[in-house]
């Protein structure tokens, strides 16, 4: 992605992939839950897109010089000193729906989980090194499990056949 979401204070939530089922009402419910419940935040211009591993691909190549598909990528626009977070987030349900079977959890708690990760992410986290990894998991795993209580989904909870 090359530039910043327009609008500001929003969420926008675009599934660009016809690889997996996604319940975009359910899940832009979930996105809002994390950022206003858990994290008690007011303002925030975030954009998600569900994108294939093809497109995936070619955005982790141009932009990490990585190789194939990724789960997440994050783009942070926001200014040096500004608190709103504002960013992208590009997430492959395809490589989240391997990773769900590997991981004997469901598409939708992986791509929560994603999710969460990215927000971490525009909130200052990083995992460069072994123990910013290490740390950023721990949180993730514990803003997950908030999420799971707060907002409840059968689907967040079963693994995928």
């Amino acid at each position: 992605m090359t530039k910043a979401p327009s609008s500001t204070g929003g969420l926008t939530l675009r599934n660009q992939q016809r690889d997996c089922p996604i319940d975009p009402r359910a899940l832009r419910a979930r996105v809002r839950a994390h950022l206003e419940t858990q994290l008690g935040l007011t303002a925030y211009d975030i954009a998600i897109h569900l994108i294939s591993p093809r497109r995936m691909a070619s955005i982790n190549q141009k932009h990490l010089h990585h190789e194939g598909p990724t789960d997440v990528i994050t783009f942070d626009y926001r200014s040096p000193h500004q608190e709103t977070l504002q960013g992208e987030l590009l997430i492959c349900p395809a490589v989240a729906r391997a990773h769900a079977r590997a991981h004997r959890t469901s598409l939708d708690s992986e791509i929560a989980r994603y999710i969460i990760h990215g927000i971490l992410h525009l909130q200052g986290y990083d995992d460069r090194s072994p123990a910013a990894r290490r740390a950023m998991k721990r949180e993730e795993d514990r803003r997950l499990k908030a999420l799971l209580r707060i907002h409840p989904h059968a689907a967040l909870k079963r693994p995928l056949e």
